[in-house]
């Protein structure tokens, strides 16, 4: 698999997976059932999804699952879930990352970050290996995170992405609380 890269101002440097970790694609329900538990630790993304959530998930051509994990250590460290461009949004959604809460601040965020930008072809990044799916790489990408996960905003800030759509409250009202931000790259 290609090394992803990682912008840091105009320099790009390669996003590798902490030192012994790999990157691999979703392979079964054994994946589902750990995947489900890493949802449960997770603060800021929203709705928990249980095993069958990942199931049907990686059984939609239109969704990639790649997991971060270290030989050795139980469990995987992190996920991306990856969705390809679709309606109004163009460009290749980060659907989720998650990283284990004892695997923070090891680099892993980092490393799933930096695929989830090779798979969407963003400028900077390498291109996708060959196995991703056909619609990987049309330049952007784009999420949508809540607007008080500090840590989640400083990732995917480092890595060059920028607020493109504030969704409040009260839609429409500029004053009222920002629940979530729609960030994105490319």
């Amino acid at each position: 698999m290609a090394t992803p890269a990682r912008t840091t101002g105009e320099r790009t440097t390669p996003a590798r997976p902490p030192r012994g970790a790999v990157l691999r694609p979703w392979r079964g329900p054994a994946d589902s059932a750990a995947l489900a538990a890493l949802d449960d630790g997770a603060p800021g993304i929203g709705v928990t999804c249980g095993p069958e959530w990942h199931d049907d998930a990686a059984a939609d051509p239109a969704r990639l699952h790649l997991l971060l994990e270290r030989p050795g250590e139980p469990g995987p460290a992190g996920y991306i879930v990856l969705a390809a461009p679709r309606g109004p949004e163009p460009g290749v959604e980060l659907h989720r990352l998650v990283v284990h809460p004892d695997r923070r601040g090891t680099g892993a965020g980092r490393a799933l970050l930096g695929a989830a930008l090779a798979v969407a072809g963003v400028p900077g990044a390498t291109d996708a290996a060959p196995g991703w799916p056909p619609w990987a790489g049309p330049g952007r990408l784009w999420l949508e995170v809540a607007a008080d996960n500090v840590a989640a905003l400083a990732l995917y800030r480092s890595a060059g992405m920028v607020t493109e759509t504030v969704l409040r409250t009260v839609p429409g009202d500029p004053s009222s609380t920002p629940l979530r931000l729609l960030l994105a790259r490319g």
